[in-house]
């Protein structure tokens, strides 16, 4: 079992991945030093991102290409004048601002394909619940109404997943309490990816209001309380797709 990565920042892992984004392959000693980090700390994050695919870790700690084209998607949702990146000194000026353009011109053709498939395709869910029979349970209460199902029980491969494809998701449900990676890191990661991406939670945790006032753009609708019934379960999707779309 994989050990949990404790307090999570996302902010965090921006400082890492920057660094190794403009900088490439850095010791792990280094690396701590570059981010400020404790070393141990530094290791835990380093050991998230690798389960992840951002990382590759060998004698020394590289970024891949997933965890370039995060980076990319990163800086492209912030000002180029606010970019804290720290750079390589022997890189070309305007080489990451090309980058971004390169990216943003990706995002928009992504965004497009993605508008045309909504015509001739199922509104796609992704939910996400560490226990297999509850994944079963709400499948079995969409499929059947025309929804394409994407579940998993795993949160890092939730998050694999939401990576490769953050434009593709209509609609995300995370269960709040999980292990390694629990559902508030998990919307912290999805909603840096993709500010605009739709994300609620179902547990059965009394917190609704604690949530609602930590996290942006949550509501008290935006919890489910579990269990669920089936006919209170629809009748919440007619009403929030009825607002999405």
């Amino acid at each position: 079992m994989v050990e949990s990565i404790g307090s999570f920042s996302f902010d965090v892992t921006k400082r890492i991945l920057s660094i190794l984004f403009e900088v490439g392959p850095t010791k792990k000693t280094n690396l701590a030093t570059k981010t400020g980090l404790n070393y141990n700390v530094c290791v835990r994050y380093i050991n998230m991102l690798k389960l992840l695919g951002w990382l590759a870790v060998n004698t020394e700690i590289s970024i891949t290409d997933t965890g370039r084209n995060v980076m990319r998607r990163l800086l492209n949702q912030t000002s180029v004048n606010n970019v804290d990146i720290v750079q390589d000194a022997t890189a070309k000026p305007n080489s990451y601002v090309d980058d971004i353009r390169q990216f943003s011109n990706q995002l928009l053709e992504e965004s497009t394909n993605k508008i045309d498939q909504k015509v001739q395709s199922k509104p796609c869910i992704m939910i996400v619940d560490d226990e297999a029979d509850v994944l079963v349970t709400y499948e079995s209460f969409l499929f059947h109404e025309g929804f394409d199902i994407k579940k998993f029980t795993d949160s890092y491969k939730a998050l694999r997943a939401f990576t490769s494809h953050p434009n593709l998701y209509d609609l995300v449900i995370l269960d709040i309490r999980m292990e390694n990676l629990n559902g508030l890191q998990l919307y912290q990661c999805m909603k840096a990816l993709n500010p605009s991406s739709k994300i609620i939670f179902a547990s059965a945790l009394d917190a609704a209001k604690e949530l609602a006032t930590v996290l942006p753009g949550i509501s008290l609708r935006d919890i489910i309380k579990k269990p669920i019934d089936k006919q209170n379960f629809l009748r919440y999707f007619i009403v929030k797709f009825n607002n999405i779309y």
